[in-house]
């Protein structure tokens, strides 16, 4: 079976063959269909709910905020070099299986004429002004896939940056933990007017 309509080299499982040093072998019978020297990155996509609690949960699985938060609804972590954990915020209900593995390239329009070439169904390209362009699309198993290409720069966040933005919010949850311990405080009882003010004494006799 090809990569979604591609070929696959002639190893005895089926799969290319390991050239010297672990890479593939380059020959006809085993094409590169992706291009992995044109690739820069990657990417791993997730859904998740409200973005307040997205942030907090992933700054603490990480140890700190985000590296670079491009849309309002958007949150990014740099794992290492060139990698990184996408979390768009705001789904109502996120799947649990929602995962996707996107790979940087140069020209997203040369990849996807690669992938179109060999066959593959490729979703539209889809553009966001000036941040990235992006396109979906899946290996013969379900997993799923897709190129980006990057319009600007990504602004990644300083170490003191992101330290300062680390303390407003932790500043900012615990003024809201202030808040919800005052509210939830019951009310002081109601004083009886008829009773005379505190500290007047016992009336009808002087102190």
């Amino acid at each position: 079976m090809g990569f979604a309509g591609g070929t696959r080299g002639a190893g005895r499982s089926g799969r290319c063959a390991a050239a010297p040093g672990g890479t593939r072998a380059e020959s006809d019978s085993c094409p590169n269909l992706l291009g992995m020297a044109d690739v820069r990155g990657m990417t791993i996509a997730l859904n998740a709910g409200e973005f307040t609690e997205v942030l907090d949960f992933y700054t603490l699985v990480f140890g700190h905020g985000p590296d670079t938060a491009p849309l309002d609804d958007f949150l990014e972590w740099q794992i290492c070099p060139g990698s990184w954990l996408q979390i768009s915020t705001g789904h109502d209900r996120p799947g649990a299986n929602n995962a996707r593995v996107r790979l940087e390239v140069d020209n997203i329009e040369v990849s996807v004429k690669r992938l179109t070439g060999a066959k593959v169904p490729v979703g539209e390209v889809v553009v966001i002004q000036d941040v990235v362009s992006f396109v979906n699309f899946s290996d013969n198993w379900g997993n799923a896939l897709g190129f980006y290409q990057l319009l600007s720069p990504r602004h990644v966040l300083s170490a003191e940056e992101r330290a300062r933005r680390d303390r407003e919010r932790a500043a900012e949850v615990e003024r809201d933990r202030a808040e919800e311990e005052a509210a939830a405080k019951p009310p002081a009882p109601a004083r009886n007017p008829n009773l005379p003010p505190t500290g007047s004494g016992v009336p009808g006799q002087q102190s």
